[in-house]
């Protein structure tokens, strides 16, 4: 069986694995370049997680964005294109504060796409950062995504419990759950991957 693991550390290559993996999901117009990615991840370095197979390489990812709250409603409110985000507008994490998330890019190699292993790995990569968030003392005051396809509206609507907002003018559909409704789907997610 291939080994999966975890990972929070990325430079510019694996951002651009990542991109790649993301064009043949979806729009060019949707797509952050792999440059700005990395801006992102510099500004704050807890806004990625990462699968990699055996060979190292990145076969998943999601990136968790804690937005400053006008960005995360003019996102919200079809204002702005995920794509036109920029790493002033994500927040650092301080103890004992409270932030916005954005779920972008959930994105699976297409080698790994109906591998239940690759998507409970990186859910479970996503778990252990709600621990460590809430380790510090971090409210999660909502949680945005934006979901461009099929398979994306999915994870929002029946593994996150997320409620429909609306369709954007970007041919994807906005989807929003207050932190502690999120808590409580994820920690039935939790207890789930743990059977």
């Amino acid at each position: 069986m291939e080994e999966l693991k975890i990972d929070y550390k990325f430079n510019l290559e694996d951002f651009e694995i990542m991109e790649d993996i993301e064009h043949s999901y979806f729009p060019n117009d949707n797509i952050t370049p792999a440059e700005e990615v990395l801006k992102w991840y510099q500004r704050n370095d807890l806004t990625c997680i990462g699968v990699r197979n055996s060979n190292n390489e990145v076969i998943a990812s999601v990136n968790i964005l804690p937005l400053n709250e006008r960005t995360f409603y003019d996102i919200y409110n079809n204002k702005m294109n995920e794509a036109d985000v920029v790493s002033s507008q994500i927040e650092r994490y301080e103890n004992s504060k409270e932030y916005y998330l954005y779920l972008s890019s959930i994105s699976i190699n297409q080698n790994y796409r109906n591998n239940y292993r690759v998507i409970a790995t990186l859910l479970k990569g996503c778990i252990d950062l709600y621990k460590l968030l809430t380790n510090r003392n971090i409210t999660i005051i909502k949680i945005m995504a934006d979901a461009s396809t099929e398979h994306g509206e999915k994870i929002c609507k029946k593994l996150l419990k997320m409620d429909y907002i609306r369709d954007t003018s970007h041919n994807s559909k906005i989807y929003c759950i207050d932190g502690n409704d999120f808590i409580n789907s994820f920690d039935k997610i939790i207890k789930f991957l743990s059977e």
